[in-house]
């Protein structure tokens, strides 16, 4: 045990030695020979280091800008590993003001007859590609990379957008051996520094003399106007140096429910808060959560066009015949929006070229055209409607105010029981049934004032998923019966927007792929189409393997192929919280006939667990009379988000539920 310990301690040090020398385009043999990572062996790649350095330029008559220099070396150990080959590289590109990859170079080291061998990255492995209107994407992808290779990577991003300096990111899925981070920023900017994630990182600061050169005017040298020459001087400055200098930064995995991995992970951001020039006055930038949503209200863009109704009005008019109260009005105006419009699949808080009105001409619109469109015709029909600025799942949750916190936009409508929300993207959706997109923590609503509230983005009511079966055995194995599930709410939408994408015969493929064995009939969907009503699906089956005979017995689970057969949570500590997005409950109604020429010798006992502070609970009844089986089994999350604190008590919670589901009752030949 010592001598493993010695060598592991041994190749960690030859590793950080060579990371810390580290130079682009000399790799070590036994880098390339390393079969596994020393502290984590079961990682698929490994960062062995990572260096960024981000500085201020100026050029007279241009202005400022950043330049952000990265370099990359990691460690492929498994085929699985292949992804981190390819680096994306996201690039802001919008209104003139383009991010741009260049420098761009790399090299694949393998072990080839003994010896280390490597390939250059050649162009046409370095892709540029438009994601939306705000944002290009480069893809670096390296040659022949196999297990055990190692990358080089190295390239640099210019930006005309001083004020935004990207967030490094100092945590990741795999292993991050060695990581140096500097940032240099000239005394005229000051940011605040904001961190994140559950792994310690030092920030030091020191600061150096710095000068640039500016070109100006000047009168000539008897001081008379109108006769300048151009002249060439320097400034000088103070710039700040912020340095990050970390080691054996852990991988953080991602688990069962988790909305979004960026949330979690170490990393350090830094917001302009303020710039203070020479001979000019001190301007402050710092921003609340109201001054975000006020600034993106006065967008030209956003703002204005939720003022345009002329457009839709005699349509409206025409929509709100016959309706009489302000929830008819509400769900008249979305269930018209949804029906004439098509989402294009881009998001953002700002309209498409041509704002709502183009889009309503064409059918056509990104998220906020169709939703700003739909608050302004619930504000037409007389209620008290305004967009609600929303942060998209894939996007993370604004952990502090920030102007590209938002990323999204719904409607809300003010009743006096609450605010309901609406989002009309989806043709599936309903009031309050929004996208799991748009499930994130919090969102902020702006009133036509300017003012601002938080509106909480997390269902509150329940969806449910309710089962009735009735099961009859077939004498050798196997088992038949009838199949009713209803679900309503949010799962009820996932059904929807599942259903609708493929067929009929992919879903009952999915199914009876789901249900190993299982053979499927007479199968019916009501209520497809009827968002306000619960989706209804039923069918007949058949399935081998539904029990098992041994001797004289029988021995089945009364929840058959239905049972919790594996715990979710197989980790022993978790970091982040666990999201459902919802809360849920599942109920399940089992008939089972007990068949000819057996009698019952064993039924599970009946339990009823809870987790702490009302979060959830589950309960199971095994019931029998005459020659039937009756199986009622509830399962309840109570809340959208369980705290990470309660993580040990729902692993837990789970296993019971596993050893429970999984208990068999027990048939004897008479």
């Amino acid at each position: 045990m010592k001598l493993k310990l010695l060598l592991v301690l041994f190749v960690m040090a030859s590793q950080l030695t060579i990371a810390n020398d580290f130079k682009f385009g000399k790799v070590n043999k036994e880098e390339i020979e390393a079969a596994e990572h020393p502290m984590h062996p079961d990682a698929d790649a490994a960062i062995l280091f990572k260096k960024e350095w981000v500085r201020y330029r100026y050029v007279s008559g241009v202005g400022w800008s950043l330049l952000r220099e990265v370099n990359y070396r990691i460690k492929i150990y498994n085929k699985d590993g292949f992804d981190w080959a390819t680096l994306q590289v996201p690039l802001y590109a919008a209104s003139g003001d383009e991010e741009n990859i260049s420098s761009v170079k790399g090299y694949t080291f393998n072990i080839e007859e003994g010896k280390v061998v490597s390939e250059k990255l050649k162009n046409d492995g370095v892709f540029t590609e438009r994601v939306n209107k705000y944002r290009k994407r480069a893809s670096i992808t390296m040659p022949n990379v196999k297990e055990g290779s190692v990358l080089d990577i190295q390239f640099e991003v210019s930006s005309p957008i001083y004020w935004y300096i990207d967030e490094f990111k100092l945590q990741y899925p795999i292993p991050l051996d060695v990581v140096d981070v500097r940032l240099d920023i000239p005394e005229y900017f000051i940011f605040k520094k904001y961190s994140k994630g559950s792994h310690p990182i030092k920030v030091d600061q020191t600061s150096e003399n710095s000068s640039v050169s500016v070109t100006y005017r000047s009168n000539d040298e008897n001081g008379r106007l109108g006769n300048t020459s151009q002249k060439t001087g320097s400034v000088d400055f103070r710039e700040i140096i912020h340095l990050v200098s970390a080691e054996n930064i852990p991988p953080l995995l991602e688990e069962r429910y988790t909305s979004n991995m960026d949330n979690f992970y170490t990393s350090i951001k830094f917001e302009l808060a303020a710039t203070r020039f020479p001979n000019s006055p001190y301007k402050d930038y710092s921003v609340s959560w109201e001054d975000v949503a006020k600034s993106i209200y006065e967008y030209d863009d956003f703002g204005p066009e939720l003022d345009r109704t002329k457009y839709f009005e005699e349509d409206i008019d025409r929509v709100l015949q016959g309706a009489s109260t302000d929830l008819e009005k509400s769900l008249a105006i979305f269930q018209f929006v949804q029906n004439k419009m098509n989402w294009d699949e881009y998001v953002g808080v700002s309209c498409s070229s041509g704002g709502v009105r183009r889009a309503y001409k064409e059918n056509t619109g990104n998220a906020a055209d169709i939703n700003l469109m739909l608050t302004s015709m619930l504000r037409y029909a007389g209620l008290e409607a305004n967009p609600v600025l929303v942060s998209t799942r894939s996007h993370g949750i604004p952990l502090f105010p920030s102007r590209d916190g938002f990323n999204y936009v719904i409607a809300g409508v003010v009743f006096d029981e609450g605010i309901v929300l609406y989002d009309a993207t989806e043709k599936n959706a309903f009031p309050n049934i929004l996208p799991l997109r748009a499930l994130n923590w919090f969102g902020r609503m702006i009133k036509e004032d300017g003012s601002s509230v938080g509106v909480n983005l997390l269902p509150q009511e329940k969806s449910m998923d309710a089962i009735m079966m009735n099961v009859s055995f077939d004498g050798e194995g196997g088992i038949s019966g009838k199949f009713r599930q209803q679900y309503t709410n949010n799962i009820a939408f996932q059904f929807r927007e599942n259903y609708a994408s493929g067929s009929e015969d992919s879903h009952l493929e999915e199914i009876e792929k789901r249900y190993v064995e299982m053979e499927i009939s007479d199968f019916e969907v009501k209520n497809q189409s009827d968002v306000s009503a619960p989706v209804v699906q039923s069918y007949s089956f058949e399935k081998e393997g539904g029990y098992e005979v041994i001797g004289n017995k029988m021995y089945f689970s009364p929840m058959f192929h239905l049972a919790t057969s594996q715990n979710p949570f197989k980790a022993d500590k978790r970091e982040f919280p666990i999201d459902y997005g919802f809360p849920w409950e599942d109920k399940y109604i089992i008939n089972i006939n007990i068949p000819e020429g057996y009698t019952l010798e064993h039924l599970p006992a009946p339990v009823s667990l809870a987790l702490p502070d009302n979060l959830g609970h589950f309960k199971y009844n095994i019931t029998s009379s005459g020659k039937s089986i009756s199986a009622r089994v509830e399962m309840e999350i109570a809340t959208p988000v369980i705290p990470v604190q309660y993580y040990h008590d729902i692993k837990e919670w789970y296993k019971h539920i596993v050893d429970k589901e999984t208990e068999k009752i027990i048939l004897s030949k008479i």
